[in-house]
């Protein structure tokens, strides 16, 4: 079976990672023109604070839009975070998406973080960076915090951090037992014990492999009971609240050294063993 064939199946399986997301009220700061390419453009969201300490670059899940993780995008920027979401190709909010192939749909996802990034450079020179995504997107901010380093050299030397909700999974010909081996940043996974994607991720624990396979050091892991795929779309509340507070509190102690968010990510101020369950390396 060739590896072309492999990633084909792969990127296809990642059509399923958006089902089922709850809409949210949509309130970006503002909304400019990121200018990709000499020949495309895409929308790009922009959340961004009184006063600026760090930025995140943020990769929504597929087939899905910024907009639509307003709540969780719109609490980091009142903890003093921009945060930059482009339009990607595959979202199906954007006019030219059946122009795409799943293959070129991956490049274009990965020009849209770079384009971001430059923009970020530029808008906010000096200013700590992160990387964050759900599902399909926490794939791609993995890639810039130094993941498939065998496919291409796609790290970018800007994020320090990784904020990821649920992940694509192992995908086949993709996802390689050394697909993360090359992640040269802190990382922090969230998902749920239910967190399936039917067809595909029948197993919730697959879920777990980027932080299990990293290199050790400042990798960490959640799984929310009860939490499912749809785990930062808002329902259940509890759930959702828990989600968001972890990664609010990640990027404050990695991004911004603040001591008391790392004590969120102490054993000591962890939630109940039969509420959520933490994987340390």
């Amino acid at each position: 079976m060739s590896q072309r064939f492999l990633f084909r199946r792969a990127l296809a399986a990642v059509l399923l990672s958006f089902a089922g997301l709850q809409a949210v009220l949509a309130a970006p700061t503002t909304t400019v023109p990121l200018q990709v390419s000499p020949q495309r453009t895409t929308p790009m969201a922009v959340w961004e604070p009184e006063h600026v300490r760090g930025v995140v670059l943020f990769s929504s899940g597929h087939g899905a839009w910024p907009e639509r993780y307003d709540a969780l995008l719109q609490t980091w920027c009142d903890a003093g975070f921009a945060v930059v979401a482009p339009l990607h190709v595959d979202s199906v909010k954007h006019p030219d998406r059946d122009k795409f192939s799943m293959q070129q749909g991956f490049g274009e996802r990965m020009a849209d973080m770079k384009a971001a990034s430059a923009y970020v450079a530029a808008r906010w020179p000096g200013v700590p960076v992160a990387a964050a995504g759900h599902s399909y997107g926490t794939l791609v901010s993995l890639v810039l915090g130094g993941a498939l380093a065998e496919l291409a050299p796609l790290r970018d030397p800007s994020v320090t951090a990784v904020v990821g909700y649920s992940s694509p999974g192992r995908i086949p010909g993709l996802v390689t037992p050394s697909a993360y081996a090359s992640v040269a940043v802190p990382v922090l996974l969230v998902t749920g014990d239910k967190d399936l994607v039917p067809g595909f991720v029948s197993d919730a624990r697959d879920h777990l492999y980027p932080v299990e396979s990293a290199p050790a050091g400042d990798k960490y892991a959640v799984v929310l009971a009860g939490g499912d795929h749809n785990l930062i779309g808002g329902q259940p509340e509890a759930l959702y609240r828990r989600a968001r507070d972890i990664g609010t509190a990640f990027l404050k102690a990695e991004v911004l050294g603040d001591a008391e968010a790392g004590r969120v990510l102490s054993a000591d101020a962890a939630g109940p063993a039969e509420a959520e369950r933490w994987i340390r390396r």
